[in-house]
This record gives C-alpha cells, structure tokens and sequence, in this order.
C-alpha cells in the first residue's frame, strides 16, 4: 500500500453471502478496484486485517472468466478438513502485502 491508501480494494462481493458446499467449488467476484493488476491473489482469512489464513479453503483467479479493474472473477474452493457454519473473510494482496479484505463466505 502507498500511504494508508490500499492499490487493490474490495468494496464487496457478488453474493450477499457466498456459499460454497464441502470439498466443491463456487465462482463468484469480488468487486471494487484495482484488480487489473498481475501480481494480485486471494485467499480466505479469519478477519478484516488479512493476517490469519484459513486452511482448507482455496480462492483462485478464474483465468477462463472475463476480469477488468473494477471486478475479478474468483473460485473458491472448501476442500475436505475445512471449517463449516463460520463467515470468514475473502482477501487479496498485491506483490504479497494485504490489501483489502471483505466479509462473505461460508462453508455449508
């Protein structure tokens, strides 16, 4: 980040509530700016600040889907082992410093 100003944000997701079934895979996208850049991941995270991964629980850029600056498209995926019945919290990062993070997903 430059100053206290994030490069990548997210302002929400497409869903209210994403949801995705144990050891399966949701698309969904995480809209705001900033993810026209390369060198940006996702993850999941147990809070706002980024700093505590979630195991088990995969968000992937979706390469195969139409992206632009303002929306990425994502998949997540909840691979067997992963916590169920708790709303964790989609982040991204650029360069691997935390970016932006927004509540939303749960692992039905």
């Amino acid at each position: 980040m430059s100053g206290n100003k994030a490069e990548v944000e997210i302002d929400s997701l497409s869903e209210p509530q994403v949801e995705v079934s144990l050891d399966d895979y949701k698309p969904f996208k995480l809209i705001g700016h900033g993810f026209s850049r390369k060198t940006i991941d996702a993850y999941v995270c147990t809070n706002e600040y980024g700093n505590v991964v979630v195991p088990n629980i995969d968000v992937t850029i979706d390469t195969n889907a139409t992206s632009t600056d303002r929306f990425l498209s994502v998949i997540a995926h909840a691979g067997l082992g992963a916590e169920t019945g708790k709303v964790f919290w989609v982040a991204v990062s650029l360069n691997g410093i935390f970016q932006s993070a927004r509540e939303g997903l749960e692992v039905v």
